[in-house]
This record gives structure tokens, C-alpha cells and sequence, in this order.
């Protein structure tokens, strides 16, 4: 299967590339190490992160990767992929956080001095979230020699051909950019950081062509030999769709349908107002038939993020589907409590922008 920037059948691309059903691992888990993101199944899938979990409670070492294009303001979707890389520095990772600057200008023509800028106010989100950059490593790719170094190491060791059959036809620059993102996730392994050690990358499905080409690039014997790599771990997550009900909440579906962590109460009322529901066409059928929480962008927004406790997270479903709960009444309930949460949020970002640009500039 090739990738062409969207991947919506999930089952064929857990079938073309790779991915393992974690289930059999979320069976082995329990108290902190059982994440409600574990526990809904909206962390579905991985590949070759058994070792991660069994490190965990092993309490050997590890490292996180991640990272974000600096190309706008931290959205909510952004902040699943964020909530993970939390949970596993928790249970004793290492982050390894990219400000993936040279990606947004092969991809978006965004500057670097345009990304520098944003990735400030990013990073100030992270660390308002609660990253500990005590023990993290954060870093711009533009100034990232041993990232840049493995990009063009990798360019000598893959064919046009066996990156077509990843990406499918792509512009040169979004080849160049998903070898650099390799260069990213293996560069804990390198000796002066880390050293050969055990690494995983919380992702999107759509980031499953990124996972298979890194494990391509780490198994090559040369690279095995010279470095040591182990092979990197990957764990996948749903994604979350688009305030209108498309697929992906993204930056480039247009700010009416995004949710960002900048949202006043004023606009975040506004677009709470316009989220896709399972409603009914009337109140009339609504209480007789019921919602259809399944295709509901605001229990969406509950699952992953305004719903901790399970057992109201499940009241809230069986409100939905037996008609006792109208979308109005639940969006207001919405409101109300992201309104909380990004307003609490808004305050410690306030106190982390000087953090975040020393980090960036020193």
C-alpha cells in the first residue's frame, strides 16, 4: 500500500504495514500502566512494543520520540499524540521532542525564521501540558547535524523505487523529509546520546508508512553494524476527525473546524456550536430513536479528551443511544468543561514562554 497523505482503511493498512492488535498487551497491564487511551482502544495497534512495556516493568531504560511541525498553533488533535508521549515519561522514558522545521518547509514552505517563532509558542504548550524537559531533549531539525547527518547516510541506502513503493508519486521534498523524520526517530540510538537503546514513537495510522521505512532503514546490515540499532517501536492511535465530521482534524482543514489550545471562550463557544453530531433530524426522533454516539464528533471529544472516569464516559453513551441526553444539553456539557480546561491551560502556558524560547535559542 502505497501512502498518499490519508489512510482511512484500517485494516488493510494494519495488514500492509505491519501492525499488531495491542490488546494482548493491554491484557498485561494494570493501574498506572493502564492508560485510558489503552483502555477505550483508541491506542489500537503496534508494532514490536511488547520490549517497551516489558522494559517498563522491568525498569530499564528507554527513549520517547515525537515531535510537531512548527506551522501553527497547538491544536487538540495534536494533543493525543501529546498525552501518550506524557504517559510513557511517566513510566520512565526519556523524551526526545523534534521541532520538525525543515519537514514544514518541504511540506509547507513554511521559513525557518516563521518556524522558529512558532515552535516557541509550541513548545510553551508542551510544557504547559506537563513535559518534564529535565528529562527531555528538545531540538529544532534544521540545527540537528547527527539528524541531518543520517538523513543523507540513509539517501546512499534506499532506491526511488523502494520509497514509491512506500510513499507512492511524491514531490522530492516529501521523500527527503520522511528520510530526515528516520534520522529523528533512531537519533536516541546514537552513542552520544542514549546509545544503542530501546525507543517508541506514539503515531497516528497515517504515520505507518514513517514506521516501516525507519525499521527498513534500521535492519540494513550496514547501519546494524556501524550503530547498533535496535529496532524502533511504534505504538498507533485513532485519529481524531474534523469538527465537521471529516476525516482529520488538522491545521490545514481550515480554523472554523479545529480546535486550538489558543481558543477564547468566545470562539470556542461558537465552534462547540458547529460540531457534527449523531443527532436526530428532530427532538421527536431523537427521543424516540435515540443518538448515534459512533459517528459524534462531541463524544469524540469526550473519549479522548473531557472524560477520564469510564463509568461516566459509559453513562454519558447510554444517555446518547436511549434519547435522555439532547445534542444541545451535551454540547453545552462540552463547553463547559473544555472552557475549564483551556483556560487552566492558557495560564501556565503564560509562565513557560521564557523556558521555551531559552530552550530554543540556548
Amino acid at each position: 500500500m502505497a501512502f498518499d497523505g490519508k489512510i482511512t482503511d484500517t485494516q488493510k493498512a494494519i495488514s500492509e504495514f505491519g501492525i499488531q492488535d495491542i490488546g494482548e498487551i493491554v491484557d498485561s497491564l494494570k493501574g498506572d500502566l493502564l492508560h485510558p487511551y489503552l483502555e477505550r482502544g483508541l491506542m489500537f495497534g503496534h508494532t514490536d512494543a511488547t520490549k517497551i512495556f516489558d522494559a517498563i516493568k522491568k525498569k530499564i531504560s528507554f527513549a520517547v520520540m515525537t515531535g510537531i511541525k512548527p506551522t501553527g498553533q497547538y491544536h487538540i488533535g495534536s494533543l493525543i499524540t501529546c498525552n501518550e508521549v506524557l504517559y510513557f515519561q511517566s513510566l520512565g522514558g526519556k523524551v526526545y521532542f523534534c521541532v520538525a522545521d525543515m519537514e514544514s518547509y518541504l511540506h509547507s514552505g513554511t521559513s525557518l525564521e516563521e518556524g522558529h517563532n512558532t515552535a516557541i509558542d509550541n513548545v510553551a504548550d508542551i510544557l504547559a501540558l506537563g513535559l518534564d524537559y529535565k528529562n527531555s531533549y528538545i531540538y529544532k531539525q534544521s540545527e540537528q547535524k547527527d539528524v541531518l547527518k543520517l538523513a543523507v547516510l540513509f539517501t546512499k541506502n534506499i532506491t526511488y523505487n523502494m520509497i514509491k513503493a512506500i510513499y507512492g508519486e511524491q514531490a522530492f521534498g516529501a521523500y527527503q523529509s520522511a528520510l530526515i523524520q528516520a534520522g529523528d526517530i533512531l537519533l536516541p540510538q546514537l552513542k552520544q546520546y542514549e546509545g544503542p537503546c530501546l525507543t517508541v514513537t506514539p503515531v497516528g495510522l497515517e504515520q505507518a508508512p514513517h514506521a516501516r521505512l525507519t525499521r527498513d532503514l534500521a535492519r540494513k546490515q550496514l547501519f546494524r553494524e556501524h550503530y547498533g540499532f535496535k529496532m524502533p517501536s511504534f505504538t498507533f492511535h485513532q485519529i481524531l476527525g474534523s469538527l465537521d465530521g471529516g476525516d482529520k482534524m488538522s491545521k490545514s482543514a481550515g480554523h472554523s473546524f479545529m480546535l486550538t489550545l489558543s481558543e477564547t471562550s468566545k470562539s470556542l463557544k461558537k465552534k462547540i456550536a458547529l460540531v457534527f453530531t449523531g443527532g436526530r433530524e428532530t427532538k421527536q426522533e431523537q427521543l424516540e430513536l435515540g443518538g448515534r454516539p459512533d459517528i459524534c464528533r462531541v463524544f469524540d471529544l469526550y473519549r479522548f479528551f473531557f472524560m477520564n472516569r469510564e463509568d461516566e464516559l459509559k453513562k454519558r453513551q447510554k444517555e446518547c443511544k436511549t434519547g435522555k441526553i439532547l445534542c444541545g444539553e451535551c454540547k453545552q456539557d462540552l463547553f463547559s468543561r473544555a472552557c475549564k480546561f483551556i483556560e487552566k491551560h492558557q495560564t501556565k502556558k503564560e509562565s513557560k514562554f521564557d523556558l521555551a524560547k531559552q530552550i530554543l535559542e540556548e
